[in-house]
């Protein structure tokens, strides 16, 4: 971020004004308007990506919202929009009884509640990976325990999310608030809206969650509205659902209105910022998208995606902007909003120095917070334990990332399906495909390499050696998978038709543009074509049926061909999939009849001397996607790497696009 001082629209005014004065002029125009209050809004989310990156930035992150703060004590606001943990190691450390000094009672997730308390967190909206492990979990981390000193404090802010009725689930339903308190007095609560008092001034706060959650998360007895129809958000229906709760607002006299909103997709919260009335700021989330404006220094390889802020008109006719920036602590986002007396913000006062989004630092701690170092460095020595475990090795670097899985085959993707079908066929020589989504994949394994000062992009390696924990480069380890395969899902084998099959397929490539349904697959392979129907459910019934799979073959036989099902189409093929997908999670229309099998109920007869010692001992629940990881990699990848480099596009086998690339799946 530069630190060159710019002068603002009314410094100009008045040297404008001056030099005319002093020229004998007399048609001088007036001083700008000059804001009545200026808040500083500090804003993070989607600390759910890499475990490593989360944990190295935080510090240098905690170094800034101090600096900040400092700057303006009595004007700042600190919030975040959602995803601050997911299940996974950092998540699963805080379990560790080491931690009891940080923590009270140690427990998952609440090492990542304590930074946000260090950070000094005013209030948070609900993410979908907040509910990821259900409602009792999620009350479990963010509320107070015990009654002794040594106790877990819990979430010292309230989550707000307007869209929801928390009343409706047993476990939100005893956190859950009225709408309109005071955050300051909600430690651990649950509320649609609050307010804050900021410098003499109140400033509402409300959260709203995507109507996807459903889909891609677990929200047991709670219904983000609207409801979902078909796979596409109705955005005219989310804001009717948000805006009784801005009018409560504005009644209680309330002029200043920041809405945090987790809504995936950063087109969502674009579209939203034009349909509803009064809302000045909307802190987005869960699209982990870079918003900068051309004075932000950004880490080496990125690239904005927008300008910082994002700015429209309301529907009551008055500016609103949208913020946000990347995840896992990588940037601080830095907003100085000025209002007027009115309480409307003030574009022509909007300043590109402070503002922005501020690079941290995986290194430096010359200003961080203490807790927030104290507590990094107790949850980094748990998982040095676990980076020290390794399954086997890799000479390529494993394409696990968000934009990649969500989008295209990768050759991890194209790893842990084969994995999991090696896996099946260790109990089941039956079972011919595998079916997983690439948004259970949560990081790639390897390195992301840019040298200070290069202009030419970052170069992917396989992973570095840790010398801390004894692992040599290239090889694979404990820590690598539980974060790769953060949710861990068992593995069921079933039987699926031809037309079911299709379906499936179908549904995985009827929403794209990084949706965490698409595919990743083994034992098969397809094309499609996404300028086709796109297939349509409605409660997982087929109401619009797709034409998008063009051709699908299941090892050599063919099974679609020019969109059409070739052969008897209530033949069946064993398929191994995840228990989340398999249970409809991401909308997968599975057949719930079907007879499945779950393999860790096989796996507990297998002994370490069949299949070429399959059954070696891991760290992972038995029967899960970790364990047949590990043991696929322990089998066939400890004396030879795995070296399947990934591909572009264009080159892709097992998942064509049509339009990257001809159709040669039945060639």
């Amino acid at each position: 971020m530069s630190s060159a001082f710019r002068p603002t629209a009314w410094v100009l005014g008045l040297l404008v004004a001056g030099l005319v004065t002093a020229c004998g002029g007399s048609d001088a125009p007036p001083p700008a308007e000059q804001p009545a209050f200026t808040l500083q809004l500090l804003h993070f989310s989607d600390a759910d990506g890499s475990d490593t990156t989360a944990l190295n930035s935080v510090a240098s992150l905690s170094g800034l919202v101090s600096q900040f703060r400092s700057q303006f004590p009595t004007s700042t606001l600190v919030v975040s929009s959602g995803d601050n943990y997911i299940p996974g190691p950092r998540f699963n450390a805080a379990n560790d009884s080491s931690l009891i000094t940080q923590l009270g009672t140690p427990e998952v997730g609440r090492a990542d509640i304590a930074l946000l308390n260090a950070l000094g967190v005013q209030a948070s909206t609900i993410g979908n990976h907040e509910l990821d492990l259900g409602t009792r979990q999620f009350t479990e981390i963010v509320r107070p325990s015990g009654t002794t000193t040594t106790s877990w404090v819990g979430a010292q802010f309230p989550h707000l999310s307007y869209n929801v009725d928390l009343s409706a689930d047993s476990n939100t339903r005893n956190l859950a608030v009225p709408n309109g308190g005071d955050a300051a007095t909600q430690a651990g609560k649950l509320s649609g809206w609050s307010h804050i008092t900021v410098n003499g001034e109140r400033i509402g706060l409300i959260g709203a969650g995507s109507p996807v959650f459903k889909n891609i998360t677990t929200t047991d007895g709670l219904e983000f509205l609207p409801r979902m129809g078909g796979s596409a958000v109705d955005v005219d229906g989310l804001a009717s659902a948000i805006q009784p709760g801005v009018d409560e607002m504005t009644a209680a006299g309330i002029n200043k209105i920041v809405l945090l909103a987790h809504m995936q997709t950063l087109d969502t919260e674009k579209a939203l910022a034009s349909r509803l009335r009064n809302v000045d700021i909307i802190v987005a989330g869960g699209s982990n998208t870079l918003l900068a404006d051309s004075n932000d220094a950004l880490r080496t390889g990125d690239v904005a995606a927008g300008v910082y802020p994002y700015q429209t008109t309301s529907a009551s006719g008055q500016p609103v902007v949208v913020v946000n920036v990347d995840g896992d602590y990588k940037y601080l986002g830095r907003f100085m909003a000025p209002f007027n007396a009115q309480g409307v913000l003030m574009p022509a006062q909007f300043e590109t120095v402070r503002s922005g989004a501020w690079a941290t630092s995986e290194s430096s701690t010359s200003t961080a917070i203490a807790k927030v170092v104290e507590l990094r460095e107790a949850v980094k020595s748990v998982l040095r334990l676990k980076d020290g475990v390794s399954f086997g090795e890799t000479a390529v670097f494993l394409e696990g990332r968000r934009l990649a899985v969500r989008n295209q085959e990768t050759n991890f993707g194209n790893l842990t399906a084969d994995a999991d079908l090696w896996y099946a066929r260790q109990f089941d020589s039956t079972v011919r495909i595998a079916l997983k989504n690439g948004g259970g994949i949560r990081s790639e394994i390897g390195e992301v390499v840019a040298a200070p000062g290069s202009v030419s992009g970052a170069t992917l390696t396989p992973p570095k050696a840790n010398a801390d924990a004894g692992r040599k480069a290239g090889q694979v380890s404990q820590l690598a998978i539980e974060t790769a395969l953060k949710f861990n899902n068992k593995l069921w084998a079933l039987d699926v038709t031809a037309t079911q099959l299709k379906q499936l397929l179908e549904h995985g490539v009827a929403s794209l543009g990084s949706q965490g349904r698409f595919p990743q697959v083994a034992g098969m392979a397809f094309s499609y074509d996404a300028s086709r129907t796109a297939q349509v459910l409605t409660g997982f019934a087929v109401t619009t049926h797709g034409e998008r799979i063009r051709s699908l073959k299941v090892g050599d036989e063919t099974v679609v061909q020019n969109g059409a099902i070739v052969g008897d189409a209530n033949r069946s093929f064993r398929l191994v999939t995840l228990n989340f997908l398999a249970g409809r999670g991401d909308g997968y229309p599975f057949p719930l009849k079907a007879s499945m099998v779950n393999l860790a109920e096989l796996d507990v007869v297998m002994t370490a001397a069949t299949a070429g010692g399959a059954a070696s001992t891991t760290t992972a629940t038995l029967g899960s996607e970790q364990d047949a990881l590990m043991k696929y990699l322990r089998s066939q990848f400890t004396a030879t790497p795995f070296s399947v480099a990934d591909t572009p596009e264009a080159e892709d086998l097992r998942i064509q696009n049509l339009a990257r690339r001809s159709d040669a799946v039945l060639n």
